[in-house]
């Protein structure tokens, strides 16, 4: 099976190894995520044997992930977690069997509204799947989430950014 991997994949499993049996997978981005001399040697060993490959999402799945992430009001992504969410939405159209391995709850929130499979190291997976949007405390009107409207029209009051619970995860 091909795993994708997130760089807390490797960071939050310092016994992380890589298997001969597995093929494993991340962006560019990932691996420059890999700062420490420990992480950076197993990466650099997994890449000398052939285990791990990196790839570069198409532009195509970036600009979904992008528009993706915005519309559900995500402000915090880095360009790592948008580009391990791009390769995934592109394997996942090339009918690709993969596991994404993450403990970044924002990406775990994005796999599972486009179900899928992931799995975490240390941290579990999260128990709701959320998005966020923007509204004004006054008159309670509400904005999407990627609107780039920063105070309330019809009061003049800065909107104000709510979490919103799509659905459960339990029965993913």
């Amino acid at each position: 099976m091909l795993i994708l991997l997130d760089a807390s994949a490797l960071i939050n499993q310092p016994a992380f190894t890589f298997e001969e049996s597995e093929r494993y997978a991340c962006t560019y981005e990932v691996l420059e995520e890999f700062r420490s001399m420990e992480t950076r040697a197993l990466v650099e060993n997994a890449l000398k044997r052939k285990l791990l490959r990196v790839y570069r999402p198409k532009h195509k799945y970036l600009n979904r992930a992008k528009k993706l992430v915005r519309s559900k009001g995500f402000t915090k992504m880095s360009k790592a977690d948008i580009s391990t969410l791009a390769l995934a939405m592109q394997f996942k159209e090339q009918n690709k069997e993969f596991l994404v391995i993450t403990d970044d709850y924002s990406i775990q929130n994005f796999l599972a509204m486009l179900a899928i499979p992931f799995a975490s190291v240390m941290q579990g997976k999260i128990k709701n799947i959320i998005s966020f949007v923007r509204f004004c405390p006054v008159c309670k009107k509400e904005y999407a989430a990627g609107s780039s409207v920063k105070e309330c029209p019809d009061c003049g009051v800065e909107l104000r950014t709510k979490r919103i619970i799509e659905k459960s995860t339990k029965n993913l």
